[in-house]
């Protein structure tokens, strides 16, 4: 997971928990804030109602005795001050629940109301003259309403019916705060992503200059528009560039000198190697002079391979076609797969590519010495080219035994060789001389029997919109 993406996951994450916390926790606070205003607006309300009422009567009233005086009275001041106070119903029950009196017409004295059992220990609980309230509940109107109880003595109770209507609109304030919870989470995501891309963005140039230093490219400059800790850093791989630069030019001095120091005493032993053979005039010495002239020339060979790869000839790309190389590398292994009796094919003279000549001839000849190599005699090698896209492939194939999966991620290590006879450095000089000219190699191995080396080359510059 990049380095983006954790940041804008971990900001919004953070920032959806924080910001769905608090609607709920606002939410909440202002249910429970509007819940105690109105719980405290009930019991005054339902002991200032009491105030208005004589207790004296109430022992005449009974559920089921009907109309008389006190009925008439305790009915008629309950309308008067629910009219006053704005109260939906007051009522009067006994210790049964049963409604003995109430101001809204039209309703009979003497019914129960099953709700008032749900409240049943809160109001048997109540002391004399002291008031309580019930949780919120809607009505069958669908509105929300609260009661509030005032025990007016031991068997009876006034009750109120007051309005929470407002209770709704607190209600709806919960998709309110969800809105708000899913708008910051939006934001956090655009904040997020920008500052994850303000992040990201110097961090990615660093990554791709420290990419190009490993590749040898020390002339890279540093990247620039990076400020802060990534300032640091970007100073830090500049003097290690510098350092980098510094050591691969004494390395490389010191190998030329290496190689010439040997190069001049190796040329002179063959000369004199020369002419004592020939002095020799066929005897038989003249075969172990013959064996010295041979082991001088391994590490010649040697000697000029270390120089490739340690450093190869500064490219110079141009339009290049693939057959006419292909048709040079024939000729130079033309003596050679004839006495192994290897046949060689190829095409490609359609096929143009932007690479160093010489360059790419020596990685066919590399590629073709190979092949040769491991079939050892009686095999076939192919050359072909193709184009693919923005690139051209050219493929180098042979019908030998193939590769050791085991050895397929290895065989462009530099001094990685299965042969006792050889360097390791055919393969590695083949990739180092791509990655100079913009190419890329790749080998597997084929179905049947053999392998294929891939050599994806850029096209030149003026197809590449052909493509």
């Amino acid at each position: 997971m990049s380095i983006k993406t954790r940041i804008i996951l971990t900001f919004t994450i953070l920032t959806a928990i924080l910001v769905l916390l608090m609607a709920r926790v606002s939410y909440f606070s202002v249910r429970e804030i509007y819940l105690n205003q109105l719980a405290e607006q009930t019991n005054l309300l339902v002991r200032l109602a009491s105030n208005g009422l004589d207790n004296k009567y109430l022992r005449f009233l009974n559920a089921g005795s009907g109309w008389n005086l006190a009925s008439s009275y305790y009915a008629e001041n309950l309308q008067a001050q629910a009219e006053i106070m704005q109260l939906n119903n007051m009522f009067i029950f006994d210790s049964d629940f049963k409604i003995i009196a109430q101001s809204a017409a039209g309703r009979p004295a003497g019914n129960s109301d099953s709700r008032l059992l749900l409240h049943r220990a809160e109001i048997l609980s109540l002391k004399i003259n002291r008031s309580t309230t019930s949780l919120p509940f809607k009505g069958t109107d669908g509105q929300w309403y609260l009661w509030g109880f005032y025990r007016m003595e031991d068997n009876h109770w006034l009750g109120i019916q007051e309005s929470a209507a407002r209770l709704a609109k607190v209600e709806s304030l919960s998709q309110v705060f969800w809105g708000i919870g899913l708008f910051g989470v939006v934001l956090t995501i655009l904040c997020g992503g920008l500052l994850a891309r303000n992040i990201a963005r110097p961090i990615d140039r660093l990554v791709e200059f420290s990419d190009l230093l490993g590749k040898g490219e020390f002339t890279t400059p540093v990247p620039e528009k990076v400020k802060g800790e990534l300032a640091i850093l970007a100073n830090a791989l500049d003097k290690m560039r510098d350092g980098l630069a510094r050591h691969h030019q004494e390395k490389e001095a010191i190998l030329a000198q290496i190689a010439h120091e040997i190069r001049n005493p190796l040329g002179g032993i063959e000369l004199l190697a020369g002419l004592v053979k020939e002095d020799l005039n066929g005897q038989k010495s003249g075969e172990y002079v013959e064996k010295i002239l041979d082991e001088i020339a391994g590490l010649k060979s040697l000697i000029t391979a270390y120089l490739n790869f340690s450093r190869p000839a500064a490219p110079t790309p141009e339009r290049v076609n693939v057959g006419e190389i292909v048709g040079e590398v024939q000729d130079i292994f033309a003596k050679r797969l004839e006495d192994r009796q290897i046949t060689i094919s190829g095409n490609g003279a359609g096929t143009d590519v932007n690479f160093d000549h010489s360059h790419l001839r020596q990685v066919l000849i590399n590629l073709v010495s190979n092949s040769v190599e491991m079939l050892g005699g009686d095999g076939t090698i192919h050359i072909a080219a193709n184009r693919n896209g923005q690139f051209a492939d050219v493929l180098v194939s042979d019908n030998g035994p193939g590769i050791p999966d085991d050895n397929l991620s290895n065989i462009f290590e530099p001094f990685y060789t299965t042969r006792p006879e050889g360097t390791g450095l055919g393969l590695a000089i083949c990739k180092k001389l791509c990655l100079e000219n913009n190419a890329a190699i790749s080998v597997e191995n084929n179905v049947l029997s053999g392998c294929t080396f891939r050599i994806s080359c850029p096209l030149p510059i003026e197809e590449k919109g052909d493509s």
